[in-house]
């Protein structure tokens, strides 16, 4: 069995039990703890070990292992400017390039070990207080290494800031605002103070219930016990080490990724039928993977089998439902409206996620907004309404049925452990059990935060005169308040992203502030934003929760990097709007031409000047996706009352939640990122899984960082070294074969009418 000595002392990995028998015995009741709906009292929590067995994280603790230390201080805030400032400048270039938390996870690793080294052994007292530790040992343990990288997260795990887009959007080069550097740097800790203070109060439901497991955070784990862990068990006869195993997985990787990514990218793009047949529309539009339906499931780029998610982290069970609900909903459904030319889609391209006039032609805002910033009714009458492709215009039903069958599923198969938690009476497991060692962080913590910054964000919204009302602030933050825990729940389960309030708050803010695109822009940012930012932080908190880190200095670690981080990432923006000739401008000559807060721009003009009002409410063109609102909310009631009715296991792995949202990525993700994702998932979280436990509980989430870490250091290497540069690799039948057929050139299936647009007569559509 595990050792029950403090970590830093064990002989032998602590995910790694020596007795491949008692693994083994494990597995026999895998099928029944990875059960999604399972009860709290349906488990033993009084085991050694987590009653889930994908948890393998430690499960001992050392209380005494020093954590608040000044080099973790040091790089913990060093790697969060560094990631803010390089992420955020690369968002505003197209094509970017992303830096991934993996890559801050191996950088800390050397830095803490030389720091560890080099500053004086010392600890100041602080008395009351306690003690602050300038350089406890030479020891650079997991906990200070983790607690780098829940404060790098901040911004190479999360990426750029959404609120960031608001400012470019806001510039000269778009609405042009006239909106101070103030504004700016305020709207954006806003919202990510408030995702963290949301996060702090939901912990309860997100990060001490074991049945929370967020597979994400297990590759972390995995990652981090491979750094500083040198025990190795033979796991079915393999006794490679997991450090070495990462190490070769990610050079290949890395070798590998030269061939789609730059060398012959048909290899990325394998669509070899419609290489065979390039003019015939209906097999490109079937068979492509760029505007087609991507029913080829062949692919040899790990970027486009992880394009939503890393297949080897979620439960198969969770992979099942995604891709059951992408093919019936694109691949059966779809079809259909395109090819009946259903809301005149079939003289648009199938798979596309752009907004088209009644030409056919790219969407020109510019043309109906007004010199007021607000929709100029005489242009929009001359001009043409906005017209979405097949795959787009139905996302938006499959997503209007994803924000009420989380709330529906949520209520009926974990109504009773969300009232345990309101109660403070969570079962714990045995990784809770020992958090309990250290204080605790006060609700009134995190709820302190919310009011502060809801004050602050009032005051933003009247002295910048944003035409947001005050009660605005408090209906966007409602909707967080709803779907935060419902959200978190389904992603800690299934590492499948739930969140799709951005629709919710495009149509509440369309319909309540129709025409004032400042004010529209604010509130989706202060309700989407805050969710999504939201759900990171509590990923990180369970990252630190199987980790032992004492909550108090988490809570710390979290808010100063938050903080350092919307600085970082607001003055970069501001920085780069000011200095970069050209900026923002589709032909700008190094490719700045701000690819997001040209979204939000168009988005905003879309739903807040033209307005879901003209497009969605009775009568319109769009209306019959309203439907999908009650039909979300209804499905999840029905599985789970024939679940009642027949007792029958199957209806409790039907996951309508998952279903609907597991597609919110469509497009531009087509059919190749959700089958060769599929794929993968059965053959290591279900056969592999299943058949060589031993080999999965040592390996599975360390492949899962390798291939990640691999793929992104070879793509910034192609990226810095040759791309930006300027350099291009030779132009050749491998990287212009997908590019030379109907599928890249996004052809339609019907030809625009004679009389040049399609659609109703001029001047009918307001």
């Amino acid at each position: 069995m595990a050792s029950k000595e403090p970590l830093e002392k064990t002989t032998e990995s602590p995910t790694i039990t020596a007795d491949v028998e008692v693994e083994q015995g494990r597995l026999n009741e895998l099928d029944d703890k990875d059960d999604p709906t399972l009860k709290e009292d349906e488990l033993d929590y009084d085991s050694e070990h987590s009653p889930f067995p994908e948890a393998v994280v430690p499960e001992t603790d050392d209380p005494s292992t020093p954590v608040n230390t000044l080099r973790m201080w040091i790089l913990g805030m060093f790697f969060t400017i560094l990631g803010s400032g390089i992420n955020q400048f690369f968002s505003l270039r197209y094509p970017s390039v992303h830096i991934v938390s993996l890559v801050a996870e191996l950088l800390a690793y050397p830095c803490g070990v030389s720091l560890a080294k080099i500053l004086p052994l010392s600890t100041i007292n602080l008395g009351r207080l306690g003690s602050f530790c300038i350089n406890p040992d030479r020891y650079f343990n997991i906990k200070e290494h983790a607690v780098i990288v829940i404060m790098s997260n901040v911004s190479f795990g999360y990426g750029s800031a959404d609120s960031t887009n608001i400012i470019q959007a806001s510039s000269s080069k778009f609405y042009n605002f006239g909106l101070s550097a103030g504004f700016s740097v305020l709207i954006v800790i806003c919202a990510q103070l408030l995702g963290f203070g949301v996060a702090g109060l939901a912990a309860p439901w997100l990060v001490e219930p074991a049945s929370i497991i967020w597979p994400q955070v297990l590759s972390n784990c995995a990652m981090l016990e491979t750094l500083h862990s040198r025990a190795n068990s033979v796991a079915n006869g393999w006794k490679i080490s997991r450090l070495r195993f990462f190490l070769y997985v990610t050079a290949g990787g890395f070798v590998w990724y030269f061939l789609p990514g730059l060398m012959f990218t048909a290899l990325s793009y394998f669509t070899w039928i419609c290489w065979i047949a390039p003019k015939n529309v209906v097999v490109n539009q079937l068979f492509g993977m760029q505007t087609g339906l991507g029913l080829s499931p062949i692919t040899f780029d790990w970027s486009q089998i992880a394009y939503n998610t890393n297949p080897l982290l979620s439960p198969s069970w969770a992979a099942i439902n995604v891709f059951a609900g992408f093919a019936a909903a694109f691949w059966i459904v779809v079809p259909g409206i395109y090819y009946t030319n259903t809301w005149f889609t079939a003289y648009l391209p199938l798979m596309t996620a752009d907004v088209y006039d009644r030409t056919g032609a790219a969407y020109d805002t510019a043309r109906v907004v007004s010199e007021q910033k607000t929709l100029d009714i005489d242009a929009y009458k001359n001009y043409s309404p906005p017209y979405l492709g097949a795959t787009y215009a139905f996302v938006y039903g499959i997503s209007f049925a994803s924000l009420t069958a989380v709330l529906t599923h949520i209520w009926v198969w974990h109504a009773s452990d969300i009232w345990a938690a309101l109660k403070g009476k969570n079962k714990l497991d045995i990784h809770a059990r020992l958090m309990r060692t250290y204080k605790r962080t006060p609700w009134y913590w995190y709820a302190a935060i919310i009011v502060v910054i809801t004050a602050v964000a009032i005051a933003i919204v009247e002295v910048y005169a944003t035409k947001l009302p005050v009660y605005g602030v408090f209906l966007a933050l409602i909707i967080p308040a709803v779907y935060m825990v419902p959200c978190g729940i389904v992603q800690g389960i299934s590492n499948i992203d739930a969140n799709q309030i951005n629709v919710l708050s495009e149509f509440i803010g369309g319909y309540m502030f129709e025409g004032k695109p400042l004010a529209n822009m604010i509130f989706k940012i202060l309700s989407t934003d805050v969710v999504g930012q939201g759900v990171y932080f509590a990923m990180d908190m369970k990252l630190g929760h199987y980790l032992k880190i004492p909550p108090r200095t988490l809570f710390f670690a979290q808010g100063i990097a938050t903080i350092l981080g919307a600085l970082t990432q607001s003055g970069v923006t501001l920085w780069m709007l000011g200095h970069i000739d050209g900026i923002c401008d589709s032909d700008q000559p190094d490719g700045f031409s701000c690819p997001n807060g040209r979204t939000v721009y168009s988005s905003s003009v879309i739903w807040g000047l033209v307005g879901p009002r003209r497009l969605y409410s009775a009568g319109k063109i769009y209306s019959s996706l309203l439907h999908f609102f009650w039909i979300g909310a209804i499905t999840p009631i029905i599985t789970y009352l024939l679940y009642t009715y027949t007792r029958r296991n199957f209806w409790k792995y039907i996951n309508w939640p998952l279903i609907f949202v597991g597609t919110n990525n469509v497009p531009p993700a087509t059919g190749i990122n959700y089958s060769s994702w599929a794929l993968v998932n059965f053959a290591f979280d279900h056969f592999i899984k299943h058949r060589f436990f031993a080999w999965w509980t040592k390996y599975n989430y360390v492949l899962a960082a390798a291939l990640d870490t691999g793929l992104a250091l070879s793509g910034i290497v192609i990226f810095f070294c040759i791309s930006y540069p300027g350099a291009v690799f030779p132009d050749w039948w491998g990287n212009t074969v997908y590019l030379d057929t109907a599928d890249g050139q996004g052809v339609a299936y019907k030809s625009i009418p004679e009389v040049g647009y399609f659609g109703p007569p001029n001047g009918t559509w307001t």
